[in-house]
């Protein structure tokens, strides 16, 4: 797996796009780990994965 974190600015929004549209249809949580959970077994099947870790480098 790759870490979501080692993929480039524009491949990790081009990811974040295609999920946004994926969840868009789906039920809404408010829950962080809920969301992480859904966001990494979404980007599993691609072999990426992603973590609380991946959070905090957009923060900077």
């Amino acid at each position: 797996m790759t870490p979501f974190r080692e993929l480039t600015p524009v491949e990790q929004a081009r990811l974040r796009e295609a999920y946004a549209d994926e969840m868009a249809r789906q039920t809404n949580t408010c829950s962080m780990d809920e969301k992480i959970s859904r966001f990494n077994a979404w980007l599993e099947p691609q072999g990426i994965s992603f973590t609380e870790d991946d959070l905090r480098l957009q923060k900077r």
